[in-house]
Parts: C-alpha cells; sequence; structure tokens
C-alpha cells in the first residue's frame, strides 16, 4: 500500500558532487550505506560519469521508520536517471541497487509499492520475478484508509537489514538445534503470514472494514515471533494503549524494531486514541492512500548540457535540475 507521504528527490549539476539528506525535523547527516550506492551507481551512468552533481532527498517521514524511505528514494533516483522506464523497470532497479549492490537483505516489496502507487498484490517467484497485482479497494475499504488508519512513531529507528538478517540467523539456529530437517519456524510463520492476504484482499474488496483491525494483529502477532529485535516493548506499549482506546487492531509496520505502528480505528475511538497516543508522546503521521506511484514533481531537464560551439561544453550547472517524487509504503505483508 503506497501513501501521501513521499520522498521527494533532486539530481543537479554542479561544482561538486554531494547528497544532502533531510525530513521533517530537518537536515539529516545521511546513510553512509547510501551515500557510497548512490555515488557508484552515478559514477558508472553516461550522462553523469564525468561531472559533478548534488543529489538532494527530502521526506515526509524520517529514515529506519518502516515506511519503505530508502526503497522509495532510489525508485525517485532510477526515475531521474531512466525518466522513461516503465514502473516496474524503475522498481527492479531500485531493488538491485539496493538487495545487490549495497549488498542489504530487503525485499522488493517497498520499491514496487513505490513505483506503482495504490494497492496490490505481490506474487514473487523462486526465479525472483516480481509480478504485480492491483487492487481496487471498496469506496468504504479505501474511506476507511484514508480517515481510520492511523500511523504514530514510536521514536525507535533500526537498520531493517540488521533486522531480517538477525531473524533469519535465530531461526537458522534454531533449526540446527532441533536436528530434525523439517521445515524452519520462520518459513512457516511466513507462510502463515501469506495466508493472510487473500482474506485481507476480500475485505477490502468488499469494504468489510471491520475485519482490518482483527487481521493486523494477527499478522503482527505471527511476525512478532520471527526473532529477537523485531518486537519491542515501546511498540507493545503503544499497541495496547491504542487498543485500550479502543482501536480494533493494530501492527508495527515494516521489518520491526521500532519505527511506525500502524491501527485500525473506528469513528468512535478515534479522539481517544489520538489522545492516548499524544499523552505517550508518539506523534501521529497523517496520510492518505496514494494511487499514483513515482512521478515527475516539476518540469525540466537534468541532462547533462549541451555543447558549445567550438567543442567546448558549457559548465555544468547550466543544467535545469529535475525531481522526482516516490510515495512511502504504509504496509507491505497484508497489501
Amino acid at each position: 500500500m503506497a501513501i501521501d507521504a513521499t520522498v521527494r528527490v533532486r539530481l543537479s549539476a554542479a561544482d561538486r558532487s554531494e547528497l544532502r539528506w533531510s525530513d521533517r525535523t530537518g537536515d539529516l547527516p545521511g546513510d553512509p550505506v547510501l551515500n557510497e550506492l548512490v555515488a557508484s551507481v552515478l559514477r558508472t551512468h553516461p550522462d553523469w560519469a564525468h561531472r559533478s552533481w548534488t543529489v538532494t532527498s527530502t521526506a515526509d517521514a524520517r529514515a529506519g521508520a518502516g515506511l519503505g524511505s530508502s526503497g522509495a528514494f532510489l525508485v525517485a533516483l532510477a526515475g531521474l536517471l531512466s525518466p522513461d522506464g516503465s514502473a516496474d523497470e524503475l522498481a527492479r532497479t531500485a531493488y538491485h541497487w539496493e538487495h545487490r549492490q549495497a549488498d542489504r537483505m530487503v525485499g522488493p516489496q517497498d520499491s514496487f509499492a513505490s513505483a506503482h502507487g495504490g494497492i496490490g498484490t505481490l506474487a514473487i517467484g523462486t526465479d525472483g520475478e516480481v509480478r504485480v497485482s492491483p487492487l481496487t479497494p471498496h469506496p468504504r475499504s479505501a474511506a476507511w484508509i484514508d480517515n481510520n488508519l492511523l500511523l504514530f512513531d514510536t521514536g525507535i529507528s533500526r537498520d531493517a537489514s540488521r533486522i531480517v538478517a538477525a531473524a533469519k540467523q535465530d531461526d537458522d539456529q534454531r533449526t540446527q538445534e532441533d536436528g530434525t530437517g523439517r521445515s524452519s519456524r520462520r518459513t512457516e510463520q511466513l507462510h502463515a503470514i501469506r495466508a493472510l492476504v487473500a482474506p485481507f484482499r476480500q475485505a477490502l474488496e468488499e469494504g468489510d472494514v471491520d475485519r482490518f483491525g482483527p487481521l493486523l494483529t494477527e499478522n503482527w502477532k505471527l511476525k512478532a515471533g520471527m526473532g529477537r529485535g523485531v518486537s519491542t516493548p515501546r511498540a507493545e506499549e503503544l499497541l495496547a494503549l491504542c487498543l485500550s482506546a479502543g482501536a480494533h487492531g493494530g501492527k508495527l509496520v515494516g521489518a520491526g524494531g521500532g519505527g511506525y505502528v500502524l491501527v485500525s480505528v473506528p469513528d468512535r475511538a478515534l479522539h481517544a486514541v489520538r489522545t492516548a497516543m499524544g499523552r505517550a508522546h508518539a506523534p501521529e503521521l497523517p496520510f492518505r492512500l496514494s494511487p499514483q506511484g513515482v512521478r515527475a514533481d516539476r518540469a525540466g531537464s537534468c541532462e547533462p548540457a549541451a555543447d558549445k560551439p567550438g567543442g567546448r561544453r558549457r559548465d555544468a550547472p547550466t543544467a535545469t535540475p529535475r525531481q522526482r517524487v516516490a510515495p512511502l509504503a504504509g504496509d507491505k505483508e497484508l497489501s
């Protein structure tokens, strides 16, 4: 599910190459892994290999929050470098950069959600091929997503790749100690999570909004048991407070370990839930469903400047900057 909280990425020629990161709180130090990845990508791109550049990223949510900000950033960058690329092509490129080149243990969910927008299911083949099936929610479901699904910040940042790696290591250890050769506990839990997709899709298409919360809770119970660091006392505290205030259910989004809790709240409990989260110092991130995926944010071209008469190139800063905006992923396992 893509939401209208976004990452805006701007690429322009400059006197020296640099990356600038910011979110709603101000400037950020940036991610060293992504810094090196972007530099590597641009060094090998024919239009930028021999000139300096500035990449500016501005996000509506902080990094490490479980909303797929790195995937959205890379999808937007791919869109800048391949403006005619399809959503699938941009998602594959972004996923390749992060998973293969940066060697991060991430899935393709974030990049495909950000590239396509809206709601859909992903079918990931054993060969790694990803197929997206768009889903059209019932009008009642669409309204519920916009008004009754709420995101609250735990205040804890985490590295999704490390959380996933730790969970896998725990599972490998349990399997080795078990010694029976049977399917790992992690595999069984992943199958159980996948089994929730069909009923959630049905609820979305039929407008059965009362089922959203219980399905989110069931998903979270399975996810929280997948390894150390997935759940945290802070996340469990906030989810319990939301349930006590009248929420139907909820979960921690993303790989776990921190970030945002997503809760489904009936109209009668909206004020109580927001009041409880305010007292718990968990700020809300307002959002709506984003039907659009990655897109151009303004006209212009970031193509290298044309040659001057006489064979000399114009200075790089004369190139007009271009910007792409990519939506964040509000939830993955059930959308």
